[in-house]
């Protein structure tokens, strides 16, 4: 597909496991139609959500191409491609702009941090392999290794093909204002992450969209579209509703998100290869609550 600018609100696509921990296709199909269903300008493969850290590299590349079959051109398909090393990236990337995606998101390498000059080296290499836009994910959480300020505006001044940012070094809201400061219009957006928790202040530092995990999304479009019209006081609303079930999510992980996905018909099992806290009754209880507040029930 012709490629426009990237903005608004990009899903997160878990990765759906059967029982025995094998991808499940079906459900991973499913998953993109919601997605697009729930108004998603754009769908990403294989992030942080998606247990990229726990699937082997033919996993991720065929969990790619599922990924752009299913989506058949009706948003951008971004495959994320972060690596161990430069060269790990570059294979990743080449193959996933081979499959069809569209935009292709990395972060700088998570089992060990590179000094400046090498991840410009790493960004410049995918950048090169991608000949399409490249989304730094700057990330500082369980996983990711860290930019400093400084070295990121180095990074994009040095790499022409890094046209993104997705900004997720605490604290968030000031990491996203300051980088929105520094890079302007040298880069065509800059995306938040963490589900959108930090929406309405990440707005008005300059946020131009997000990347949530896809449970909640509906309501995570609705909030995008309320902050650009200009309904500051419906989006604030919104946004209250929905903050409990975003510190659950912080709290539970990717089985949070899952079940919620299992609950509402869109995928099939909650499983996971990330280890992650079992829910009990009284988590189910909250999350049941939490749905039906937000008119988000199950069968959708």
């Amino acid at each position: 597909m012709s490629l426009q600018k990237l903005d608004g609100i990009l899903a997160i696509l878990v990765t759906p496991f059967d029982q025995g921990l094998s991808f499940d296709e079906m459900s991973h199909r499913k998953q993109v139609q919601f997605c697009i269903d729930a108004g998603a300008r754009g769908v990403i493969s294989t992030a942080v959500f998606g247990e990229f850290f726990t699937l082997s590299d033919a996993e991720r590349k065929q969990i790619v191409r599922v990924t752009v079959d299913a989506a058949a051109g009706r948003v951008p398909v971004i495959a994320t491609t972060s690596g161990v090393s430069t060269a790990h990236a570059v294979e990743l990337t080449r193959d996933a702009c081979d499959a069809g995606a569209d935009a292709i998101m990395a972060m700088a390498p998570y089992f060990a941090r590179l000094p400046v000059e090498g991840a410009k080296d790493y960004f410049r290499q995918i950048a090169a392999a991608a000949d399409r836009p490249v989304i730094l994910q700057n990330a500082a959480d369980f996983i990711g290794s860290a930019i400093a300020p400084d070295d990121l505006e180095q990074l994009f001044n040095d790499v022409p093909g890094l046209r993104y940012l997705k900004e997720e070094v605490p604290p968030n809201p000031h990491s996203l204002g300051a980088a929105a400061e520094r890079l302007g219009n040298r880069i065509d957006g800059i995306f938040g992450g963490h589900g959108g928790t930090y929406m309405l202040t990440e707005h008005r530092r300059g946020a131009t969209g997000w990347m949530p995990a896809p449970e909640f999304l509906e309501i995570t479009v609705q909030l995008f579209d309320l902050l650009q019209s200009g309904n500051d006081t419906q989006a604030r609303d919104l946004h209250r509703r929905l903050l409990p079930g975003l510190v659950m999510e912080r709290l539970l992980g990717i089985r949070f998100a899952k079940h919620i996905l299992v609950h509402r018909g869109i995928i099939a099992n909650a499983a996971t290869r990330m280890p992650a806290p079992e829910l009990d009754a009284e988590d189910r209880y909250e999350i049941a609550l939490l749905l039906d507040e937000l008119g988000l029930h199950s069968g959708v």
